[in-house]
């Protein structure tokens, strides 16, 4: 099934000793015609490297595209229901199964390369940011989605035990319940950065940690898809497609938060996030498909109240596709960008758990825990 692969043109303008309007571009590309499918890619601020995850490989490229390390990563012999360390059941015949890139992400203050994939239960790899091909550590923890559909989201920002001076690495995996390892693996969780205690939560107690389950009721009807995240102002956020309620229910986009200092993840909050347009007849985009967090220039940051260094959320959404039913998951090709400051954001995050501390509404999610009336606090 191998296809023709192109994931990037990095276009540059020829500068002549009189640049003009007119200038040519030069268009260049990278591919490989024996992978099926590419995954992520990240770009190393400091050099301008390019690195791939794609489906049973890693490509380091230079800043021009041109290819320095292609490195096999699978297929390799596994089965859903064998563990980390391989120990598989009596009656399991592992097979050659494809090893699927589920997160790239770099390591800035380490100058590493971390690379996880779907087999054995998705571990992960830790690279050299130089040379891709000298791996540092294997290690044997679950930490991403062990199939080649379910989402992973993973990125770095501060978190405990010392932040802002510690780091740890965010990850948001949809549950895929293939496996009886699956219960084990946390919907959201802070992972250790340190050497001596990679990828194990960051922190943990008897009954609390860096880390959020979904309860064993919920997590295989109430699927969570994970988009993308992304640090700002003292907290990571989640941005994640999921039904409006634990029973059938329309698909609709959330973000998820969690301050970087709380060791418990007491502070797990979700808030609905919509994209509505004037114009748009009553459309109703309610399923955010990409996002990314920069700045603003100096017009929009005008426009929306803020000024060009604060934090800005792009996000395009895209109808369900309802000639798959109701409550699809599917997008339509209708879509639509929305833009929204992380001011807006923090403001609507504290009026909803001001608004709890008055006595409104219901606080826990009844995918996580059962839900009660907030309670009047003076």
């Amino acid at each position: 099934m191998a296809a023709m692969a192109v994931l990037v043109a990095l276009c540059a303008l020829l500068l002549l000793h009189h640049p003009t309007v007119g200038d040519d571009i030069l268009v260049k590309t990278f591919s490989d015609q024996g992978t099926e499918r590419f995954n992520h890619l990240v770009v190393d601020k400091n050099t301008g490297r390019v690195f791939i995850g794609a489906v049973n490989k890693l490509y380091q490229l230079s800043p021009d595209l041109d290819l320095v390390i292609a490195e096999t990563t699978g297929p390799k012999d596994d089965h859903p229901d064998c563990s980390v360390l391989l120990d598989c059941p009596a009656n399991i015949v592992v097979k050659a199964t494809d090893n699927v890139n589920k997160a790239l992400v770099i390591d800035y203050t380490t100058t590493r390369l971390i690379s996880c994939g779907s087999v054995y239960q998705g571990i992960c790899h830790v690279r050299n940011l130089h040379n891709i091909s000298d791996v540092s550590q294997i290690v044997k923890e679950a930490v991403v989605a062990n199939n080649a559909t379910a989402s992973t989201v993973a990125f770095i920002a501060p978190g405990p035990p010392n932040p802002p001076v510690s780091q740890v690495m965010y990850v948001g995996v949809t549950y895929t319940g293939n496996s009886p390892y699956r219960s084990e693996l946390p919907a959201v969780s802070s992972r250790s950065l340190d050497a001596n205690n990679m990828f194990s939560i960051a922190e943990t107690a008897v009954t609390t940690g860096t880390r959020q389950f979904l309860n064993s009721l919920a997590r295989e009807r109430y699927p969570i898809h994970y988009v993308y995240g992304f640090a700002s102002e003292g907290f990571s956020y989640f941005m994640t497609v999921q039904m409006k309620n634990t029973s059938p229910s329309p698909f609709i986009s959330k973000l998820v938060r969690v301050c970087h200092d709380d060791e418990n993840y007491y502070s797990y909050t979700e808030i609905p996030i919509e994209c509505e347009l004037a114009n748009s007849a009553g459309k109703k985009y309610n399923l955010v498909q990409a996002a990314y967090v920069g700045k603003p220039g100096s017009d929009l940051a005008g426009d929306l109240g803020i000024t060009a260094q604060d934090d800005v959320l792009y996000a395009v959404f895209s109808e369900s596709d309802t000639s798959e039913g109701e409550n699809s998951i599917k997008p339509s090709s209708s879509s639509a960008l929305c833009v929204y400051s992380l001011k807006s954001i923090r403001r609507k995050f504290m009026q909803n758990i001001k608004s709890c501390f008055s006595g409104n509404g219901t606080r826990g999610l009844d995918f996580i825990s059962p839900s009660h009336p907030c309670v009047l606090t003076v």
